[in-house]
């Protein structure tokens, strides 16, 4: 690019020098044939007189005069040198019929012209402006090659200068592709910023993947951990069973108790892991709903099962865009949870508030309530608060993480915070629906 911008100027200017100097050539040429036709004499040119009165130097001009008489000879009449001029042989230019090349005198302007009855040819040396045109190409090649020289100097500098942190970047990054543990950050330079924000774009990318890859394990230990529980518990009463059973027949029924017990455990535990699985990698299906409905179906249905009282606080209609089954579930993990932790004569108290900026559902329980060290950590796979009272109760620790992903999935958000006197209170948040309510409830 650089060499044909050079190219391209350098012919610009030479095209443009050249089309003036032809320009001058041709003017000249007609005030040559007006100075030649006041220099007559006894019907004759005066070649010393013009060339003493002309404005212009006619020593590198040839001029020819001819005039047809009636009753004579064609008369001609040539300047010096002319006569030799002429019987030359001439050589057109390409795409200029007033030039000519001739041996001997270079390029050659010819004009003619006819004034009171003489025939006028005059050929105007172009040889100083030739001089010039080639002091212009060779001040444009000079200048051309000073250009690219030193602009192909700075190129390769500025390119070395940008790619060097790009190369660098590139050997990091194969470094860090053959790392089988966690990734380390790639080195980030100061300059140039757009490198220092590729750089920076890619650590975070890398601390993503990191976060991703030590859940992944974690989870992957946690679930083998809780699943290896159960398992043992079940292979110790099947090995009770092949070595006592025959002499003890009355530990039967206890160790089958305990089986059935420990698979509907680990049952319970597989199915929340699928579940967790679908919602990971799924996508539900929105649509506009009252989530009020949902509410008094889901409250109903969640007395029949739970000790404690619910209570309910809902508006009549708050309509939402999210999945009502995938809501249902929330709720009901939610408040099977705060069942779980909350005393039997405590209520639960359920709540929908809706205004002009948003609409909210929460799940408010009177029991233990959450520390504030573990309110961020709550929706973790296989996090429990760490305290006897829970561990007596047990669970999979994925009740919430589901809750989690299923609230992602609706584009709601969840957060936890302290229920007075005591006890916790989930707050879920929807964006309010852009529908109308009243075509809704047509």
């Amino acid at each position: 690019m650089l060499v044909l911008m050079t190219l391209v100027m350098g012919a610009a200017v030479f095209s443009t020098v050249g089309y003036q100097l032809v320009k001058q050539s041709e003017r000249s040429s007609q005030q040559l044939i007006r100075s030649l036709g006041r220099s007559f004499i006894d019907d004759r040119p005066d070649w010393d007189y013009w060339q003493q009165t002309s404005p212009l130097d006619t020593r590198n001009t040839f001029v020819r005069v001819y005039r047809d008489h009636n009753s004579k000879p064609t008369s001609t009449f040539y300047s010096a040198r002319a006569r030799h001029f002429v019987k030359q042989r001439h050589y057109s230019v390409p795409f200029f019929a007033a030039l000519d090349y001739t041996p001997g005198y270079g390029i050659t302007y010819y004009r003619s012209g006819h004034r009171q009855g003489f025939y006028s040819e005059i050929w105007m040396s172009l040889t100083p402006i030739t001089m010039i045109l080639f002091s212009v190409l060779l001040v444009t090649v000079v200048v051309a090659i000073l250009m690219i020289g030193i602009g192909w100097i700075y190129v390769r500098l500025t390119a070395n200068k940008i790619t060097q942190p790009l190369a660098s970047l590139n050997v990091a990054a194969q470094e860090q592709a053959h790392t089988k543990t966690v990734k380390g950050a790639l080195p980030v330079p100061d300059r140039p910023q757009e490198v220092s924000q590729l750089a920076s774009s890619f650590n975070e990318l890398l601390t993503v993947i990191n976060q991703n890859a030590e859940q992944e394990r974690e989870f992957t230990s946690n679930a083998a951990h809780e699943l290896r529980t159960p398992i043992a518990a079940i292979r110790s009463h099947v090995q009770l069973l092949e070595r006592r059973s025959d002499d003890h027949p009355e530990i039967i029924p206890r160790s089958i108790h305990f089986i059935d017990e420990e698979s509907m455990r680990m049952q319970k535990l597989v199915d929340s892991l699928l579940t967790l699985s679908r919602a990971d990698r799924g996508t539900l299906k929105l649509d506009y709903f009252d989530l009020a409905a949902v509410v008094h179906e889901t409250v109903e249905e969640e007395r029949a099962v739970l000790r404690q009282p619910v209570e309910v606080n809902v508006v009549d209609l708050a309509l939402v865009f999210g999945n009502a089954e995938s809501v249902q579930q929330i709720l009901t993990a939610i408040m099977d949870n705060a069942g779980k932790y909350s005393p039997a004569d405590q209520p639960i108290t359920v709540q929908v508030t809706a205004d002009t900026q948003q609409i909210q559902l929460s799940i408010a329980d009177l029991g233990l309530g959450i520390a504030a060290d573990d309110k961020t950590r709550i929706f973790e796979r296989f996090y429990r608060v760490d305290s006897a009272r829970t561990r007596e109760i047990g669970g999979t620790g994925l009740g919430l993480a589901i809750v989690a992903q299923l609230v992602k999935l609706n584009r709601a958000t969840i957060k936890v915070v302290d229920n007075l006197p005591q006890g916790s209170r989930f707050i879920l948040t929807f964006p309010p629906a852009t529908v109308n309510s009243e075509k809704f409830s047509d």
